[in-house]
């Protein structure tokens, strides 16, 4: 299948399943941010996934997709994890800004001074396995984004993910962060991105140092926050698949929408006419809020996976967040089998 713009606006986004492929347990009530790998990208043929809770980054592994097992905590603390390969070597990005538990070394604690540091930050770290990482690497420092402490006394930026282009390196990411007034729902303020030479950085904000989307009162579905944003390369420019926050006046409360962006340069994006991929159902585990999302074409099977993480909330228990699965197809080729 040619992956152009125009292949996106015929795709059939249909649920696995009315169930989470992986849900939040009771130490870990909020699974957030999934981003995958399929077999034929891992070193071990199987298939990883990488999400945080509030504990850190959770690394899970699968045979099949579907059935999922933890492996790991990768980064404690870190949040908003996503894999950049390339020649051989898995990238590990996330965003981090509390400060490192100290080792207990010769009996005593000692801190080194990175882990003095405590504004939010991109960090990056390297493994040929993803099972041994190498030392992070700051990446971004939320400091050098204007906008990323609008509304907070503290910078914050999240979930980093990098596209290599002939050009260089994209480094798309979020800024800022509001908690939506009527469930104070986290989420992301403006969308943004920042180009280098190397992979290592350093980066520089694109777009003459504005955010490339930011909330518009006027806008149907981006009223009231961006937030996430999975952006996908094609032959012929950018899609991104945006859980956009905005205010629903019919039921008088705040909801997203998984919506398909669309653009040529990768700056300039705008919304598909297509349907939204994905709405929240009235009830059900992913009711409330749908918040991040992962998506990769898995060639052998002309099929698009989604991983995405919504959640819900009954009563006076916590919000539950897990991480459900789409999968796209193009209705033509579904046709050819039947």
């Amino acid at each position: 299948m040619a992956l152009c713009l125009s292949t996106f606006s015929k795709i059939s986004w249909y649920p696995f399943s009315d169930e989470p492929v992986i849900r939040s347990q009771w130490y870990m009530s909020r699974l957030c941010d999934p981003f995958f790998l399929f077999p034929e990208e891992s070193p071990d043929g199987k298939w990883h996934l990488f999400g945080h809770t509030w504990v850190g980054i959770e690394h899970f592994i699968s045979e099949n997709g579907i059935s999922w097992e933890p492996r790991k905590m990768i980064e404690l603390r870190g949040h908003s994890p996503s894999i950049y390969y390339e020649d051989g070597i898995y990238y590990l990005l996330y965003e981090k800004h509390n400060a490192s538990l100290p080792p207990i070394r010769k009996g005593r604690f000692r801190r080194r001074e990175q882990e003095k540091i405590t504004y939010s930050r991109f960090e990056m770290r390297s493994s040929t396995d993803l099972i041994l990482f190498s030392e992070p690497k700051i990446l971004l420092d939320s400091r050098t984004v204007p906008f990323a402490k609008d509304g907070l006394k503290k910078s914050r930026i999240s979930r980093p993910q990098i596209i290599k282009t002939e050009q260089g390196y994209r480094l798309y990411f979020g800024a800022s962060h509001l908690l939506l007034p009527d469930t104070k729902q986290k989420t992301s303020r403006h969308f943004a991105m920042a180009l280098s030479s190397s992979l290592e950085g350093p980066y520089a904000l694109a777009n003459e140092g504005e955010p490339l989307l930011s909330p518009y009162a006027d806008d149907p579905y981006r009223n009231m926050a961006v937030g996430s944003i999975k952006v996908v390369k094609t032959e012929d420019g950018y899609v991104g698949f945006e859980c956009a926050m905005y205010w629903d006046k019919k039921r008088a409360k705040t909801t997203s929408m998984l919506l398909q962006l669309e653009s040529t340069d990768g700056l300039a994006f705008k919304p598909s006419f297509r349907s939204p991929v994905l709405v929240p159902p009235r009830s059900g585990w992913a009711s409330r809020y749908i918040v991040s999302c992962d998506v990769h074409y898995k060639s052998e099977e002309d099929c698009w996976y989604c991983y995405y993480s919504a959640n819900s909330k009954k009563g006076l228990f916590p919000v539950r967040e897990s991480i459900g699965l789409l999968l796209g197809k193009d209705p033509n080729l579904r046709k050819v089998f039947i």
